[in-house]
């Protein structure tokens, strides 16, 4: 198994070539980067100097609850973001682990 950094490095590119491929005109201004915090991971997009927030990854699992499963979050979780500095933490859009690359979009988690 790949570690998490690695996954994640995959998990931008996927989302940066569905967009290259569907807006050519974005290949040399549109690029996808990652920022690590303490628990989380943000994935960021940046489109000539305007950046967004496209989702987290958890780093180290915090104390909240999967409200689907009823179960902690766990290292790879991916969550939607809430804000520029907070994850939706109400439950988990998939894992970096193991996810399928048609869930995965191009505007995000």
């Amino acid at each position: 198994m790949k570690d998490l950094i690695t996954e994640i490095q995959d998990l931008l590119m996927i989302m940066q070539n569905q967009l290259h491929s569907k807006f050519e005109h974005t290949i040399e201004t549109t690029k996808y980067h990652m920022e690590e915090g303490r628990n989380y991971i943000k994935l960021v997009r940046s489109d000539e100097g305007r950046e967004s927030v496209c989702g987290f990854i958890v780093k180290n699992p915090p104390k909240y609850i999967d409200n689907k499963t009823n179960k902690p979050f766990e290292i790879g979780d991916m969550l939607m973001a809430a804000g520029w500095n907070k994850p939706a933490t109400n439950f988990a859009r998939g894992n970096i682990f193991d996810y399928n690359e048609s869930s995965i979009r191009w505007t995000g988690i």
